[in-house]
């Protein structure tokens, strides 16, 4: 991870230092009563209503953002998703439902592709009402009119589903609790105002750590309970000193979807590992990193509210948590086989037909496709780094997706 300190980051506009300092004011105010779990204080800054990161009006996605995802870089990653939709949906029916669908660009391209009756209807999962509305404006104007009627927005999950489920970059946002084992168990991180921060202090939140008895009860026995899991599943202890994290809410999240799907598949497409690449010797200080303007660094207390902070996924404890749900394993693989297997030679071979029939291509937009496509798939970019599961209900398939490359084995 790169290293920044608030001094080399760029400094926010003063409407967003304003935004920032009143999500701090609120953290300092529980700060003060008592430390805030690292995981609590996540939950807080990405999803405080009115002020967490992903419930205000910042632009997050692309080049203007703080991040760029597979979407924004080409249509063509929704277009192989919208072939791997086909595929489910002839067997299953239904629609398609995104959870947290961003700026909608993925929504935009995977609905372009799909045929009018392949499908019933298309749900986004969304609980920031900024984030609606900007996805309502960009499928209006992209999408024809009986297209955009099929569209429609939930502020929850139905209680039963039929079709595919979609979740591109949703899980790296759950929060995580950080843990430092130690001769006798695990110690936590924990936000603490800094002694100063009665006094103006320019950074009034610091990071430290605590025993894990000093969480609640309920937490303390949960939390323990996973760390010990994990490490027996490892087969050995981790070295004094190691330092990294886990999503308490992973599995109640999976046991979620699990429980209104009826039949079809849950498509899970984020950047993580196994538990035993994930928790290797190489990644002794954890996954987690912050993003702010393309940069990613260590430092959550900066702005709290106009950053995003994320981790890795632990793919093995997302398939612990599915069986437990009564789901099955329909794939696990790279991002980048699972979109060939998906076509995507082909659908780019026919997009780049498009643009020789007519005037709108040149050299310069030849080059930038493809550079696109070569970030989506090769292994040092997001091809690697980036892996695919699907989950199911009441499907006896293959999924075209899974067919290159099956890394099952490694979970």
């Amino acid at each position: 991870m790169i290293k920044h300190t608030q001094n080399t980051l760029p400094v926010p506009e003063p409407v967003a230092q304003a935004h920032s300092q009143e999500l701090t004011q609120r953290l300092l105010a529980a700060a003060h009563d008592a430390p805030i779990p690292f995981a609590s204080y996540m939950q807080r800054c990405l999803y405080e209503p009115g002020l967490g990161y992903y419930m205000a009006g910042s632009q997050k996605f692309g080049p203007d953002g703080d991040f760029v995802t597979s979407p924004e870089l080409s249509p063509l990653f929704g277009a192989c998703l919208a072939e791997q939709c086909k595929e489910v949906l002839a067997i299953t029916g239904g629609g398609v439902m995104e959870l947290g669908a961003g700026s909608a660009r993925l929504a935009l391209s995977l609905i372009q592709q799909l045929a009018d009756d392949d499908w019933t209807h298309y749900w986004i999962v969304e609980p920031s009402a900024d984030l609606q509305d900007r996805q309502h404006q960009l499928l209006k104007e992209g999408l024809s009119e009986g297209q955009f009627a099929k569209v429609d927005w939930l502020q929850a999950l139905p209680e039963q589903f039929t079709g595919v489920v979609l979740a591109n970059e949703v899980m790296d946002a759950l929060p995580v609790d950080r843990f430092v084992r130690t001769e006798s168990g695990f110690d936590v991180e924990i936000i603490q105002a800094t002694p100063n921060s009665s006094s103006g202090a320019e950074n009034p939140l610091e990071v430290t750590t605590a025993a894990l008895a000093s969480l609640p009860e309920d937490t303390v026995e949960r939390l323990n309970a996973e760390l010990h899991h994990i490490e027996a599943d490892l087969t050995s202890r981790w070295p004094v000193g190691y330092r990294s994290e886990v999503s308490q809410l992973l599995s109640p999240w999976i046991q979620s979807l699990a429980g209104c799907l009826h039949h079809g598949a849950i498509l899970l497409i984020d950047y993580g590992y196994p538990r035993r690449e994930y928790y290797s010797e190489e990644r002794r200080e954890g996954t987690l990193r912050c993003f702010y303007r393309h940069r990613a660094h260590d430092d959550v207390t900066f702005w709290p509210g106009l950053q995003d902070i994320t981790a890795h996924v632990d793919f093995t404890a997302v398939i612990e948590a599915g069986d437990q749900a009564g789901l099955e394993l329909l794939g696990y693989t790279t991002q980048a086989a699972f979109l060939f297997g998906c076509g995507l030679q082909e659908l780019a071979s026919k997009q780049s037909a498009v643009w020789n029939s007519g005037d709108t291509s040149t050299t310069a937009h030849r080059i930038q496709h493809q550079q696109c496509i070569n970030r989506l798939t090769l292994p040092g970019e997001m091809g690697e780094r980036f892996q695919v599961m699907a989950l199911g209900r009441g499907l006896d398939m293959s999924l075209k997706g899974f067919t290159l490359l099956d890394l099952s084995r490694r979970l």
